[in-house]
């Protein structure tokens, strides 16, 4: 008699739904964004035995890094925010929100490498760009997450989760920068007050949506 063959193996175990309760995904989103800021902190240093002008040189450098550290520190800060606010209609993540939770960890994770190159070749096309492209799409995979997980009662309108701004103006730098670097960089500050325009219209379309007490 022939052998049954295993189809539950190794192999085929990715293949497989997922179904995992929240509280796991969000402590690993947890450690994964922990440690993306801690590498960050890592590039931050300054050279010992200088004096004089070469000291102050120096210390122009660092200034640059902790420019680029802290911008890279508040938008993890604020990913971790939002995410945590995308999984809060659900209590287990299914295989569609397992795998996009995943490939935005993988850009969290990622995010301390394009920091540097911003902090070395801001003023070239490779640092906006590339930092533009990781963080818009970042951006826009949590905006997906937020699509999938809002809860089923709600679903009647796009409207009411906020529109993913962020993810267009970094995406949109990515072209800017391609004509001047330094306006890429400029242009991501139109990403706060659209982000507010977007939580605004997005609780304006809920409560609409709400049926009258």
């Amino acid at each position: 008699m022939g052998m049954r063959r295993d189809t539950t193996g190794p192999s085929t175990y990715w293949l497989e739904d997922v179904d995992l309760p929240k509280q796991r995904v969000l402590a690993l989103a947890d450690a994964v964004i922990a440690i993306a800021m801690t590498l960050l902190v890592l590039d931050i240093e300054l050279e010992g035995g200088l004096s004089g002008r070469a000291l102050s040189d120096a210390l122009d450098d660092v200034w640059r890094q902790m420019g680029t550290f802290l911008l890279s520190a508040v938008v993890i800060a604020s990913f971790w925010r939002v995410h945590h606010a995308s999984l809060k209609g659900v209590e287990r993540i299914g295989s569609p929100l397992f795998w996009l939770n995943v490939l935005f960890l993988v850009l969290i994770s990622l995010v301390p490498f394009p920091t540097r190159v911003l902090q070395d070749y801001g003023d070239q096309f490779l640092g906006p760009a590339l930092y533009g492209a990781v963080i818009g799409a970042a951006s826009m995979l949590l905006y997906l997450m937020e699509l999938l997980s809002t809860p089923r009662r709600e679903r009647g309108s796009w409207r009411t989760v906020p529109l993913p701004t962020v993810a267009v103006v970094f995406l949109v730098s990515v072209g800017i920068a391609a004509l001047s670097p330094v306006a890429a960089m400029y242009s991501w500050i139109a990403a706060v007050p659209l982000s507010a325009l977007g939580q605004w219209y997005a609780v304006r379309s809920r409560r609409a949506a709400s049926p009258p007490a």
